[in-house]
């Protein structure tokens, strides 16, 4: 990474400053392949705001200087929407016993620095910290693999998770309701959880 970037680690209600830039970040990233998602500014300020309000939840800020380029955030999941913790519940699964790893989000230009590393480091740590979860989970939209909108040169995340000790688990699967690309309306998108103990 150069001098001018810088990783800073948010908790609670100290996230709320910021939360229009992250915002924005999340927005642009999440309009490419896989989720090509057209974001809703309020509606995405209003999760982050419920975010904020945990003294239990986590923001990985980097900055380009002044900008925040980058973010990724957590929370327990019981904390979350019921919408993902409907699929544990269903399984048996306490959510209580997950720590959730929401948006992880990087501007295109700054990615293949390492950054990502930070992202899970810095999460993964607070986890611990907080000595309660048993295990981490996070969340990956489902696409067929010659979905029409898949560029040439998109490389997948999960190998990077897999090296991380996530482990991908097909029976844990829910449905977010979103707009793409090319859609009237919101539908439901199938995202599938990965889970890693915690050690």
């Amino acid at each position: 990474m150069t001098p001018d970037i810088k990783i800073r680690t948010l908790t609670g209600a100290a996230i709320k400053t910021y939360i229009p830039s992250i915002v924005k970040v999340r927005q642009e990233v999440l309009k490419e392949y896989p989720y090509l998602r057209v974001g809703h500014a309020e509606e995405d300020t209003k999760y982050f705001r419920q975010l904020s309000q945990s003294k239990d939840a986590i923001a990985v800020l980097v900055f380009d200087g002044p900008k925040i380029i980058g973010v990724s955030t957590g929370i327990p999941l019981e904390q979350q929407l019921s919408h993902l913790q409907k699929p544990f519940l269903e399984n048996s699964l306490d959510p209580a016993d997950y720590y959730y790893f929401g948006v992880c989000a990087l501007l295109k230009n700054y990615r293949g620095r390492g950054i990502a590393h930070h992202f899970f480091d810095l999460r993964e740590d607070h986890v611990k910290h907080l000595k309660r979860f048993n295990k981490i989970c996070l969340s990956s939209v489902v696409r067929p693999k010659n979905h029409h909108r898949k560029p040439k040169d998109y490389n997948s995340l999960e190998s990077f998770w897999k090296k991380r000790g996530y482990v991908e688990k097909q029976d844990l699967i829910t449905h977010l309701n979103w707009c793409e690309i090319d859609e009237k309306a919101p539908s439901p998108k199938p995202l599938m959880f990965w889970v890693k103990e915690v050690s």
